[in-house]
């Protein structure tokens, strides 16, 4: 692939255009413009700083934003191609039913945009460090967008391996040096991961209060290196980092759905969230991707699209009894046009229950008016660091009490106490698991399935218990875009398979 190159003014005219292009969904991180910003006037204090360090949310957000609900987002792509998600129509069957090849931009079209968001990350850090401003919140700054560049790479790992990127800002601002880059050794990119999240999660500050929530904190720098050591099968490594968020301050929520809900944004069991509005902007249409005709909501303003569901194979991995299943409806109770008595809805009287359930993952927002909500988009949340803390610990010594306990706090707030089977704990692997499945029941739709079951080599078997016969073993990663391919006159190797 052809390096990323952009001179200075190109790219300052690139994070204008970001700025001054951003709306409500981040309106917490947006600055006051009284002006427009030019290349010539910018950088020169820490409001112009801030400006461009705001930026960087812009692809992490709005329509088409890497953890929107629309078919071809990052966080889609994820759960649909694991098993707490499909589709009721055809927008993306070939990530679904395991069809896709390197010519399918659904799959391989993130690959070049994610390179040329590490690119621009490299070049603000490096322009930040010759602002003049307070030493302290320079280096905050900093922290930021090398935080940011560490998750940019942590994706391209995720779906595509390795990447070629450019870490050296004056190879960048040579228009002139245009060459071809082959993918990195898998160590040096790890490597690479995993030092930008080190370096960025000792700086950041704990948490931001007011209208810089939102931002990138020190758990949102450890939460992702804990999810790169995971993959990485480091359980220690893991262990340590989930540890030193469990010194943070975040807990665990009273009831599983209020972690979700508009009215109770900022608690204390997210992370880090994507700020959203429902008035204006872009907002979070989660509700209205999921919601079927006919299916009793407060708010009657609600768009219905009825796109996504559980499969009911997921579905029946929950226990009678299970509160998550408030967020996870099976069946439902609707009064038909015309009729005087409810009807209840099930999967097998209901069409559009008949592919799977619904996955109410954000509670109705009383302010819709549209497809968009206000609730905020949770990425990283604590229950997540527990049940991974769980898993580092088991596959290092077997199920120990500290172990099972973590779990039992998940299991206990959604009404599970004490119901861990002694089966289930006997040994590492059949804890292992257990926690697995807990993973899924717990974090459903959130994007972190797919990772999960290729973690625990089950992603291929999984597809194929669903009727996916289609997959095969080297589809744990996506292709690289074949034009890229092509650009690279046999620099840039393909991903075995395809």
């Amino acid at each position: 692939m052809k390096r990323f190159l952009h001179t200075r003014k190109v790219v300052y005219t690139l994070m204008c255009f970001l700025v001054l292009g951003m709306s409500s969904c981040l309106s917490n991180l947006d600055p006051i413009i009284k002006d427009r910003i030019m290349p010539d006037n910018y950088f020169k204090n820490e409001n112009d700083a801030r400006a461009a360090v705001t930026a960087i949310y812009s692809p992490m957000r709005g329509q088409g934003g890497i953890y929107d609900c629309y078919v071809e987002t990052y966080l889609m792509l994820s759960n649909l191609a694991a098993d707490d998600m499909g589709l009721r129509r055809s927008d993306l069957e070939v990530v679904e039913k395991f069809i896709w090849n390197s010519t399918t931009n659904a799959v391989t079209k993130h690959y070049s945009d994610w390179i040329k968001h590490v690119s621009r990350a490299t070049l603000l850090m490096d322009d930040l460090q010759r602002t003049p401003m307070n030493d302290k919140r320079k280096q905050e700054f900093v922290a930021e967008v090398q935080c940011a560049r560490g998750q940019y790479m942590f994706f391209l790992y995720d779906f595509y391996g390795t990447a070629g990127v450019v870490m050296d800002p004056a190879i960048l601002r040579d228009p002139g040096n245009e060459v071809i880059l082959e993918r990195m050794p898998k160590n040096d990119f790890v490597n690479l991961i995993e030092k930008d999240l080190k370096e960025s999660a000792a700086v950041l500050p704990e948490r931001y209060a007011g209208p810089d929530f939102g931002r990138f904190t020190k758990g949102t720098a450890y939460a992702i290196l804990a999810k790169l050591y995971l993959q990485e099968k480091r359980w220690n490594d893991a262990e340590q980092v989930c540890r030193e968020i469990l010194k943070l301050g975040y807990e665990l929520q009273p009831s599983y759905a209020s972690v979700f809900a508009v009215e109770n944004e900022k608690n204390k069991e997210v992370i880090w969230a994507v700020s959203c509005l429902s008035e204006g902007g872009d907002g979070n249409t989660w509700m209205t991707h999921v919601v079927p005709p006919n299916y009793p909501l407060k708010n009657t303003l609600i768009q219905r699209w009825n796109v996504h569901s559980t499969p009911w194979r997921f579905y029946d991995k929950y226990e009678k009894g299970d509160n998550r299943l408030k967020s996870l409806i099976g069946e439902f109770k609707y009064l038909p046009a015309g009729a005087t008595d409810s009807v209840l809805a099930t999967r097998y009287n209901y069409e559009h229950l008949k592919n799977g359930a619904i996955p109410i993952k954000y509670p109705e927002d009383p302010k819709q008016t549209s497809e968009k909500a206000g609730n905020d988009k949770v990425i990283y949340r604590y229950s997540d660091v527990l049940l991974e803390l769980a898993e580092a610990i088991n596959e290092q010594n077997g199920p120990t009490p500290e172990a099972i306990g973590y779990v039992e706090q998940i299991r206990k707030r959604v009404g599970l106490p004490n119901s861990i089977p002694a089966s289930a704990t006997a040994g590492k692997d059949a804890f292992s698991d257990f926690i697995l499945d807990e993973r899924g029941r717990e974090l459903f739709c959130e994007g972190h399935r797919r990772r999960d079951l290729i973690r625990h080599n089950k992603f291929i078997s999984t597809a194929h218990q669903e009727g996916y016969i289609s997959a095969q073993s080297y589809m744990v990663l996506f292709p690289l875009p074949q034009n890229i391919l092509d650009e690279s006159k046999g620099k840039i190797k393909q991903n075995p398979g395809y």
